[in-house]
C-alpha cells in the first residue's frame, strides 16, 4: 500500500511538473514579448514608387511618434510595447504584393500588416492575410471593391470611388455656370483600379450635370498617349478626369503640351499627388487639380506638425496630400490594440469589426469603422499653383478659388 501511494504521489508530481513547465514556457513566450512587429507592404519600386515614398515615410513617422510616447499599452501583458516596422517591397505588382504578405507572415512573423497604395495591390495582399487569418489594416482600397471581396481579416479606411469621381466634377461648381467646361473625358488604366474608379462614369458624369464625351481606357505604363489625345481632340473634350500613376501622369501632360492639346480643367487621382509630379513638370503642373486623402489646411489634430516635418525633411516648398491619411492608419491600429488589450490578431480584428470602434483624433479626423471593418472618409481636392497646393474641394472661397487652365501657348 505504501509503495502504491508513493507511486501515485510521484506520478502526480511528474504530471504537475509537466503542466507547470508547459505553462511557464508559454507564459515566458507571451510575457517575454518586447515589441509589436508591424509588417508594411510598400511600393518601393515600380510605377507606384513616388506615392510609395510618402506612404513609407508617414508609416515610419507614426511608429516613431507612438514609440516616443512609450509605445502601445497591452493590457494582457500589463505594459507598453514599442512598435517596429518591417517593410517589404511589392514592386507595384499584384503578384509581388501577395508575395510580400506571405513573407511578412511566414518568415518575419509579424503581429499585424499595414497595406499598400492601390486597390489591386491591397486586394492581393489582403487575400493572403485572409488565408493566414492575420489582421491587415489599410487605406487606398476602394470601398466598393473592399466590400465585394467580403473580407473578414481586413480593415479599410478610404473614400468610395463613386464619391471621388463625383467630387472630381463638383469642384467645378466654384466656376460660374456659363464658364464651366461641359464635355468630359474619363481616362483610366485598363486594370481593376481603373475599372473600379471609372466604371460608373456613364451614370455619374451626367448626374452632376456634365456630358461624358469620351471614356478611354489605356495600358498602364504606356509611353505614348497620342491615340488617346487624338480621340479627346475629336470628341471636343474640355475637361479631363484621369486616374493614373505618377509616371503615366507626367507622360500624359508632357504629350498634351507637345501636341498643343488644350483643355480648361484637368483633375487626376493618385498620380498627381507626389511632390515629384511637380518637380518633373515644373510650371506645366500649374492649374492641375489632384485628389487628396488629406489636406493640412483642413486642420485635423497633428496635421500642421506633420506637414512641417515633411517640409523640414524634403524642402520648404514640398507638400503632401497623402501623409496624414497614411499616418492615421497606424494610429488606428495602435488604438485598436489598446482597445483589445491584446496582440492576438483575432481580438484586434474584432475591435475593427465591432461596429463601435472609433479611432479618435487621428491626423485624418475621427475614423469610425462599421461592422464590415470599413471607415469611409470624404474626398478632398487641391490645385497645383506656383509650386503650392490650394484646397479646392470641399469648396471654400475663403481658402482658394479654382482657376481654369489657360492654353499652353498663353502661359
Amino acid at each position: 500500500m505504501i509503495k502504491k501511494l508513493a507511486f501515485i504521489i510521484l506520478s502526480l508530481t511528474l504530471i504537475s511538473g509537466l503542466i507547470l513547465g508547459g505553462c511557464t514556457k508559454e507564459t515566458t513566450k507571451v510575457t517575454g514579448k518586447t515589441e509589436i512587429l508591424v509588417g508594411a507592404i510598400n511600393s518601393m519600386t515600380g510605377g507606384e514608387a513616388m506615392v510609395g515614398g510618402e506612404h513609407r515615410w508617414a508609416y515610419q513617422k507614426a511608429v516613431d511618434d507612438i514609440n516616443a510616447k512609450g509605445g502601445v499599452f497591452v493590457k494582457e501583458l500589463n505594459k507598453k510595447l514599442p512598435m517596429r516596422l518591417v517593410v517589404v517591397d511589392d514592386k507595384s505588382d499584384v503578384s509581388q504584393a501577395a508575395a510580400a504578405a506571405e513573407k511578412l507572415i511566414k518568415l518575419d512573423n509579424v503581429d499585424f500588416i499595414l497595406g499598400t497604395v492601390s486597390t489591386p495591390l491591397n486586394v492581393s495582399g489582403g487575400a493572403v492575410a485572409e488565408k493566414y487569418k492575420k489582421l491587415y489594416v489599410t487605406t487606398t482600397m476602394w470601398p466598393e471593391e473592399f466590400l465585394a471581396q467580403k473580407f473578414t481579416w481586413v480593415a479599410d479606411s478610404f473614400f468610395y470611388a463613386g464619391k471621388l469621381l463625383e467630387s472630381s466634377l463638383k469642384v467645378l461648381d466654384a466656376i460660374p455656370a456659363a464658364e464651366r467646361p461641359t464635355k468630359v473625358c474619363v481616362l483610366v488604366p485598363d486594370d481593376p483600379d481603373g475599372q473600379g474608379f471609372g466604371g460608373g462614369a456613364s451614370a455619374t458624369v451626367p448626374k452632376v450635370g456634365y456630358q461624358l464625351a469620351l471614356y478611354e481606357a489605356y495600358t498602364a505604363g504606356t509611353k505614348d498617349f497620342s491615340s488617346s489625345i487624338l480621340k479627346m481632340r475629336s470628341a471636343g473634350v474640355e475637361a479631363l478626369v484621369v486616374l493614373c500613376s505618377s509616371a503615366d501622369g507626367i507622360t500624359l501632360l508632357r504629350q498634351m503640351k507637345e501636341n498643343d492639346f488644350n483643355v480648361k480643367y484637368i483633375w487626376g487621382a493618385k498620380g498627381f499627388w507626389p511632390v515629384e509630379f511637380r518637380d518633373a513638370l515644373g510650371a506645366d503642373s500649374d492649374y492641375v487639380v489632384s485628389d487628396g486623402h488629406w489636406a493640412e489646411a483642413l486642420g485635423q489634430p497633428g496635421s500642421k506638425d506633420l506637414g512641417d516635418r515633411f517640409r523640414a525633411e524634403f524642402g520648404k516648398d514640398k507638400t503632401s496630400v497623402t501623409i496624414g491619411n497614411f499616418y492615421s492608419i497606424v494610429q488606428a491600429l495602435a488604438m485598436a490594440i489598446e482597445a483589445a488589450g491584446s496582440l492576438d490578431s483575432a481580438k484586434v480584428r474584432d475591435v475593427f469589426y465591432s461596429g463601435t470602434f472609433v479611432a479618435k483624433g487621428t491626423t485624418n479626423g475621427d475614423l469610425t469603422f462599421d461592422k464590415q471593418g470599413l471607415s469611409p472618409v470624404p474626398p478632398v481636392a487641391l490645385q497645383w499653383y506656383k509650386g503650392d497646393r490650394k484646397p479646392v474641394y470641399p469648396i471654400d472661397p475663403k481658402v482658394w478659388t479654382l482657376k481654369l487652365m489657360p492654353p499652353w501657348k498663353q502661359r
